[in-house]
C-alpha cells in the first residue's frame, strides 16, 4: 500500500467494492462520483534503519625474517662488475671483445635475440666470400684468420684443401644426398661457396652446424655433443658467426628450436603442398611471422572481416618467404 493509501481503480472489480475495503481506505466511487471519508488510523512512515558496517578484525603484522647475507657469494659490486665483462682474449672484426668465462645468468624463458649481438664475428676481406671464411674460422680459429697476409691466397690454399677432404669422405657425401661433383665445382670454379658446400664442409669434418635466416633455420647434426657446434646466421645479406660461451649458445638454440620454422633441407627447404595439412601450413606461417587470415575490408567504412586463408594461399606465402 503507498504513503497516501489510495488505490486508483479503473474498472469494477469484485475485488474493489466498497464492502469489500476496510477502514484504513480512502476510496472514491467512480459511479457516484462521492468521496467517502472514513476514520483513517495514524500511520506513521517508518524509515528503514541504515545498515550497520561491519567492522574487519585487524590481523596482527607478522615480523619480516631477517636474511642472513653473509654467505650469499658474490656482494652487489661483485656482481654488477661480473656476467658482462669481456676479457680481452679475442678480438671481434666489429671491435668488441670475446671472454669465454661468461655466464648467462636470465633463464631461457626472457632470452631475447638481440643478447647474440655482442659476440658477432663478420670476417671482412677483399674476396667477400663470408661462408668460406666462416668455414676457415670454424676449422682453424679466430686467431688464425685474424693473422693471415694474403687473403687471395690463403683462400686458394684452403679452398684445395678442403676438396682433398671432401674427396676423402665420399660416403658421407652419399649419405646426406649431395653430389661431390657440385661441391667441387663451387670450390674451386665459383667465386662464392654456397649452403650445401658449407654443409658438406662440416660434415666431413665432424662439426655441427645451426643456420639460421630471419625466422627460419636448418640443423647439421654431426661431431660431439651439445654446446660443441656453432651458430651462423644471415643478417642484411651477409652471414655471420657466433662466438658465445655455450651457456649463451644453448639459450639462443633453445630461442631458435621454440620460434623459428625448422626447414626440410638446404637446396629444399618446403616440400609440395600435398604433403602438408592445412594446420601445418597455418603453423609454418606463424612461426614464419606471416598472416594467416585475410583482412575483408567492410563498405561505407564499416569494420572489416577476416576469413581465414585457404592451403594453397598459405603455401604461397611460405614459398615467397624461403
Amino acid at each position: 500500500m503507498t504513503s497516501s493509501h489510495v488505490i486508483p481503480c479503473l474498472y469494477n472489480s469484485f475485488s474493489f467494492t466498497p464492502d469489500n475495503l476496510n477502514d484504513t481506505m480512502v476510496y472514491y466511487d467512480i459511479h457516484s462520483f462521492n468521496e467517502r471519508n472514513k476514520p483513517i488510523q495514524d500511520h506513521t512512515v517508518l524509515s528503514t534503519p541504515m545498515p550497520t558496517m561491519l567492522t574487519m578484525p585487524t590481523m596482527p603484522t607478522m615480523p619480516i625474517p631477517q636474511v642472513d647475507n653473509s654467505d650469499a657469494g658474490l656482494s652487489e659490486s661483485e656482481s654488477e662488475s661480473s656476467g658482462s665483462t669481456l676479457s680481452s682474449g679475442s678480438t671481434l672484426s666489429s671491435g668488441s671483445t670475446l671472454s669465454s668465462s661468461i655466464e648467462c645468468k636470465s633463464p631461457i624463458q626472457g632470452f631475447h635475440p638481440d643478447r647474440m649481438a655482442a659476440f658477432i664475428v663478420s670476417p671482412s676481406t677483399p674476396t667477400s666470400d663470408s661462408l668460406l671464411w666462416i668455414a676457415y674460422i670454424i676449422i682453424y680459429g679466430l686467431e688464425k684468420f685474424e693473422t693471415i697476409e694474403n687473403h687471395y691466397t690463403e683462400s686458394n690454399t684452403f679452398k684445395f684443401d678442403l676438396v682433398e677432404v671432401i674427396r676423402k669422405h665420399k660416403t658421407i657425401l652419399k649419405a646426406n644426398k649431395i653430389r661431390l661433383t657440385g661441391i667441387e665445382e663451387s670450390l674451386v670454379h665459383k667465386p662464392f661457396i654456397n649452403l650445401e658446400t658449407l654443409q658438406a664442409i662440416v660434415l666431413c669434418k665432424n662439426i655441427s652446424l645451426c643456420i639460421v635466416q630471419e625466422r627460419k633455420y636448418y640443423e647439421i647434426q654431426s661431431g660431439g655433443g651439445a654446446g660443441s657446434g656453432f651458430i651462423i646466421e644471415k643478417i642484411k645479406g651477409k652471414y655471420v658467426l657466433y662466438t658465445c660461451p655455450d651457456k649463451i649458445k644453448s639459450e639462443y638454440l633453445h630461442y631458435i628450436r621454440s620460434n623459428y620454422w625448422l626447414m626440410e633441407s638446404i637446396s629444399a627447404p618446403i616440400r609440395p603442398m600435398s604433403a602438408y595439412k592445412l594446420q601445418d601450413l597455418v603453423d609454418i606461417s606463424t612461426k614464419l611471422g606471416l598472416p594467416v587470415v585475410n583482412i575483408i575490408p567492410g563498405k561505407f567504412g564499416s569494420m572489416g572481416t577476416e576469413k581465414r586463408k585457404t592451403k594453397p594461399e598459405l603455401y604461397e606465402a611460405i614459398c615467397k618467404c624461403v
